[in-house]
């Protein structure tokens, strides 16, 4: 009888174990899932991106929303200073549109006035071109269309800032010419 209690506990034990073991890897499971949850709710929030299948494999990518932040403006600084200055008609279009993007306060808000300020290097831009060649060939196209579409309007926006005399020549060459580049990162025709 001694040996069937023995047995009995051993095996009650086992199975405490056992489920103890199984209980910890559901608890991170689901931890992991509410920060999966959390990280692209962030995404979302902070991109304006609404397609939550396209914020699923940012997120599985690793992209953050900081990183995210940045990529956005970036191409919007680097028409702005196309020409070799971003005037105040561009740098007023570059800060409207990243309102839409950037929460107030963030690091890629103090990033973004820092690239209005001073004009950032030319490796930043192939950087952020390799970046965008990354990410878009990573995602699916129904995943990232929208993204390309405003990107490309956005940088569009940003170069038809300074006006021109009566509407001609609003876009210089040199911003048509970063525009072509943009638009080659993203692999938009």
């Amino acid at each position: 009888m001694a040996d069937s209690d023995a047995f009995k506990n051993r095996c009650r034990s086992l199975e405490n174990a056992f489920f103890s073991d199984l209980d910890q890897k559901l608890i991170r499971e689901m931890q992991d899932k509410l920060s999966a949850e959390e990280a692209i709710a962030t995404l979302r929030s902070e991109s304006g991106i609404k397609d939550d299948a396209a914020l699923q494999a940012l997120h599985a990518l690793g992209v953050t929303p900081q990183a995210l932040s940045a990529f956005r403006v970036f191409p919007l600084i680097a028409v702005a200073w196309a020409d070799g200055s971003a005037d105040q008609q561009e740098v007023t279009a570059v800060r409207m549109i990243a309102e839409r993007h950037l929460s107030k306060n963030s690091e890629a808000a103090k990033l973004l006035d820092h690239w209005l300020k001073e004009r950032p290097s030319a490796e930043m831009l192939s950087t952020w071109e390799s970046c965008a060649q990354a990410v878009f060939s990573a995602l699916e196209d129904k995943q990232s269309g929208s993204l390309r579409s405003q990107l490309v309007e956005e940088v569009s926006e940003v170069a038809r800032a300074s006006g021109g005399v009566l509407g001609f020549g609003a876009t210089t060459k040199s911003e048509s010419d970063m525009i072509t580049k943009i638009k080659r990162a993203l692999g938009v025709d």
